[in-house]
């Protein structure tokens, strides 16, 4: 048996030891006490392509939303956040390859592109690597519902078609619609809810998908002119929205029939001129049509950092910001399950109004607007708010592939 050494402690040593803990807990505590450690968060996006425009906007509203939701610390529960942007040139080899490089890196929560089809390739990724992804994309299907660790900031394509419901009622039943967009993810899925939507008002859809390389539209829009819809639901995205609308102008299409189409960023208001003015408008944001506090530090801080107002995607941003807070704050951006609680059934302030993360299938619930384009006395088109759509109004139906 090992023999045991015996410690004896003199009165001195032990005066000394009590004086320590009476008085030197705290001064002990501070000096041995380690900072939280900082959460990387990654976001893989075009910070150069043809969809830079609509990423410069978001980045503004999310570094806006950031300081909002930490009240401008950057700080969450003592957790500095630091980012790391990855411009992925609107690639989706570049896109997947840096979404795994953050991966390797530790990163437990990814964001970014506002490409449907690179967020249909990096939304399998995060269920593989067991790390949340939040997407700006608007594709349906192939995000909401496709599994647990994928999320989106922003709104669907169905939200879209749902917010634009009450224009078509209002022209009649019976009527032609032609649904005009690119082919891919985005376009896609416009095409497939506008034809359930349509269809079941008693329309007859179809669609005319253009390939997204396109840059001469001139025959597409002799196409339209000669098809003569009653109606062309407009579903466009990216730089190539003017030359698109220079060619139906000149084809005579805005003249003869109805445009639907969703209202895109302040640069594009002049595109369609003053036959524009015709237009109904759906839109997924305008500064001017939502008022609540969130909107307000929007405006504000834009103008005060970025000497501008938002954009189309500025309040996506924000909302991303807001997500990311929320996720550090329920799991410490470390420990994804309990971040994916947090964000499930999450109701929230943002500056479209009051927005939920429905648990079923990650879709984000949120305000639609419809807005007519006026023509100021200064010749300049801005947009008036006829009507704000309710969340629930514009709910998609809950996705039936939601996995694990």
């Amino acid at each position: 048996m090992k023999k045991r050494t015996r410690l004896v402690v003199g009165p001195l040593a032990l005066a000394t030891a009590l004086l320590g803990l009476t008085f030197g807990v705290g001064q002990a505590s501070s000096a041995t006490t380690k900072p939280a450690a900082p959460v990387k968060i990654g976001i893989v996006t075009e910070k150069t392509g043809i969809y830079s425009a609509y990423i410069a906007e978001w980045l503004q509203g999310m570094n806006i939303g950031l300081d909002w939701a930490t009240k401008g610390t950057n700080k969450v529960n003592g957790h500095q956040i630091k980012l790391n942007i990855q411009d992925d040139q609107d690639n989706p080899t570049t896109a997947a390859s840096d979404f795994k490089s953050l991966v390797g890196a530790g990163y437990k929560i990814i964001g970014g592109t506002g490409d449907s089809g690179i967020a249909d390739e990096l939304a399998p990724l995060a269920a593989q690597n067991k790390v949340i992804y939040i997407s700006g994309a608007a594709a349906d299907d192939e995000l909401t519902g496709i599994n647990r660790y994928t999320f989106r900031s922003g709104r669907q394509a169905y939200q879209d078609v749902q917010a634009a419901t009450s224009y078509v009622k209002a022209l009649g039943t019976g009527k032609s619609i032609l649904v005009l967009g690119q082919d891919y993810a985005f376009g896609q899925s416009y095409a497939t809810d506008a034809n359930q939507a349509f269809t079941a008002l008693g329309d007859t859809v179809t669609s005319d998908l253009v390939p997204l390389t396109t840059t001469d539209f001139t025959p597409v829009a002799l196409q339209v002119a000669q098809d003569k819809p009653d109606i062309v639901f407009l579903a466009w995205a990216g730089l190539t929205g003017a030359p698109l609308a220079q060619a139906l102008d000149q084809a005579g299409v805005f003249a003869s029939s109805h445009v639907i189409t969703g209202l895109a960023n302040i640069a594009t208001y002049p595109f369609y001129g003053t036959a524009g003015l015709k237009f109904n408008y759906i839109s997924l944001y305008t500064y001017q049509s939502p008022h609540n506090s969130a909107n307000n530090f929007l405006i504000e801080q834009t103008q005060k950092k970025y000497n501008t107002v938002p954009d189309l995607f500025s309040a996506d941003g924000f909302v991303w910001a807001e997500m990311v807070v929320r996720a550090i704050q329920t799991g410490g951006g470390t420990n994804v399950s309990k971040m994916i609680k947090g964000l499930e059934g999450w109701t929230f302030q943002a500056p479209k109004g009051t927005q939920t993360i429905r648990a079923a299938d990650h879709a984000m619930l949120q305000p639609m607007f419809q807005v007519q384009m006026v023509q100021t006395v200064t010749g300049s088109y801005q947009p008036v708010t006829l009507a704000t759509l309710s969340a629930q109004d514009t709910a998609p139906p809950v996705s039936a592939h939601f996995g694990s």
